[in-house]
């Protein structure tokens, strides 16, 4: 656990990526937290930082109605371990993240293109990414 923060009775825990399946199968599976939703999970482009990548993980309990969101940091061609194997709405998602960031999941069962085509070039979230696209890649989609 690197960092813990509450704000409006949430709870949100920065942790090191290498730790994440271990935490999050921990939180599902313990009676006490029974985190059974991953509700969302998204991802943040600090481009100056050296761990660029903030990937966030919304995790809410049904039986508990509480939550907690999981934070972890990977540099730009780093691999975060998927979560798809401990909630199965990990898998979209995590290609949603790879499809417009860029972030590569380890172990994803298939880790393709989820809203953009598949030839499409680059990834349209990242901040160095042009407003418009690149003018010379993408002609049949103008």
């Amino acid at each position: 656990m690197e960092e813990v923060a509450y704000f409006c009775g949430e709870v949100t825990a920065r942790i090191k990526v290498e730790r994440l399946p271990d935490i999050c199968r921990f939180l599902k599976n313990d009676p006490r937290t029974r985190l059974d939703l991953l509700s969302d999970l998204c991802a943040v482009d600090y481009p100056k930082d050296p761990k660029r990548f903030e990937v966030n993980y919304h995790i809410y309990s049904v039986p508990h109605r509480h939550r907690i969101r999981l934070k972890v940091r990977v540099a730009d061609g780093e691999s975060v371990p998927t979560v798809s194997t401990i909630w199965a709405t990990a898998n979209w998602h995590e290609r949603e993240a790879f499809d417009l960031l860029g972030i590569g999941f380890t172990g994803h069962p298939d880790l393709t293109r989820i809203l953009l085509p598949d030839d499409w070039k680059g990834h349209p979230l990242r901040k160095e990414y042009p407003l418009e696209g690149f003018p010379e890649q993408h002609p049949r989609y103008r």
